[in-house]
């Protein structure tokens, strides 16, 4: 869903081009979310196929999101997108316990 949705604001902002101008923040924005999406579509693949790459993808998808967080309430503390990042706040909760879930995995021996 959420490749899904960088890609279609991505195609939107295309079609608006000439009528409306994007900042370079927005942009940077769209790829930071396009990244965090793929890193966390291959965190899921790697622990499905209990791979020990899943360790190392959860890791790097857990630092993309807590730093786009960071870096949006900071850019952005009052815009009307911040229920948004509300909501996002809590997937990276969850995202964080499924993180430390899977870095004790190899000590369990479950991940190879």
């Amino acid at each position: 869903m959420l490749l899904y949705q960088a890609w279609l604001n991505w195609r939107l902002q295309q079609a608006l081009s000439g009528l409306v101008s994007t900042s370079l923040n927005e942009h940077l924005a769209d790829g930071v979310i396009a990244l965090g999406g793929l890193l966390v579509l291959a965190s899921g693949l790697a622990l499905a196929a209990l791979s020990a790459w899943a360790v190392i993808a959860f890791l790097a998808g857990w630092t993309i999101q807590a730093a786009y967080l960071l870096w949006a309430n900071r850019s952005y503390p009052n815009d009307p997108a911040a229920a948004g990042r509300r909501r996002a706040v809590h997937a990276f909760a969850a995202y964080t316990a499924a993180t430390a879930l899977v870095l004790t995995m190899p000590l369990m021996g479950v991940l190879g």
